[in-house]
């Protein structure tokens, strides 16, 4: 799925027909009018890839390193850090670590790090990685709320829509065991 693909969903849900049909013909040219609103449905697409991956699922990785003088520093990882979850040695054993605003701590020599990261701004052509069961449809319900908001319409329907669906997406799955009733 494209970041093309989501905003398709988007105007359809926001009433930009003419937008659409655009975007679904392969070489009919945007109006500069209607060019500023698909970067702004954009940018909006960013924001919510933002705010589902630092608020509602962690899109996780992980990394070997190697630590000199037990500091880590964040720029040294291949992706932005929002949250390290674990740092292991070669044994597969967990190690104690702080977190400072710019480098990580670590009590022992560190061979893999587990952590949540941000993803990267995307433009309208390239893919979008669907960590955890996203779909279009998700991502497109946030863009809308999104893009509503940012023009001062009712955006209420799409935000519940959009949380919602992360929360469907969240919640446990399977067998619920409740504790066995007793008589007092």
């Amino acid at each position: 799925m494209t970041v093309k693909d989501i905003l398709k969903l988007v105007c359809e849900f926001v009433g930009e027909k003419e937008i659409f049909a655009k975007l679904n013909a392969p070489e009919s040219a945007l109006t500069k009018r209607e060019q500023e609103k698909v970067d702004d449905m954009v940018r909006c697409f960013n924001l919510v890839n933002e705010e589902i991956a630092s608020d509602y699922l962690p899109y996780l990785t992980k990394e070997e390193i190697s630590v000199k003088n037990s500091v880590l520093n964040y720029s040294s990882l291949s992706k932005k850090v929002v949250h390290v979850y674990e740092v292991k040695n070669r044994f597969g054993l967990n190690l104690r670590f702080k977190l400072f605003p710019e480098f990580l701590e670590i009590f022992g020599n560190a061979k893999t790090i587990v952590y949540s990261f941000l993803p990267k701004q995307l433009s309208i052509d390239e893919e979008v990685e669907a960590f955890s069961g996203l779909t279009a449809r998700i991502f497109a319900y946030g863009v809308a709320s999104e893009y509503l908001l940012m023009n001062g319409l009712d955006c209420e329907i799409w935000d519940e829509r959009f949380k919602q669906s992360l929360f469907m997406l969240t919640r446990k799955m399977g067998q619920h065991i409740l504790p066995t009733r007793r008589w007092l």
